[in-house]
Parts: C-alpha cells; sequence; structure tokens
C-alpha cells in the first residue's frame, strides 16, 4: 500500500466512523468537493498536508 491509498483508505475509515458521505466530508472540513473526489479517486497524488488534516479532522 502506497501513501495515497493509505490517505484514502484511512479517509474512508473517518467517514464511516463518523457516518459521514464524501459530500458531507467536503461540506464540514471546508474542502471543495472536486477535490475530495480527486483525492477519493486517486487523481491526486499531491494532496497537501493542510487539505488531508482539513478532511481529517
Amino acid at each position: 500500500m502506497n501513501i495515497s491509498q493509505a490517505v484514502i483508505h484511512r479517509i474512508e475509515e473517518l467517514c464511516r466512523e463518523r457516518n459521514l458521505t464524501i459530500n458531507a466530508l467536503s461540506n464540514v472540513s471546508g474542502v471543495t468537493q472536486s477535490t475530495v473526489n480527486d483525492i477519493m479517486s486517486g487523481k491526486t497524488y499531491n494532496a497537501g498536508i493542510g487539505t488531508i488534516k482539513k478532511l481529517c479532522d
């Protein structure tokens, strides 16, 4: 598992734990839906640490 896959996996786990959809995660984190979709689909390999932190907080 590479770092990108690990980030995707962890975000999926957090969404399950918090009972959030990807759309809801976008809304509560302040990260745009398109950015979240790109991260989750693997299109974005270099998501900034600030963006990842927003999604995981």
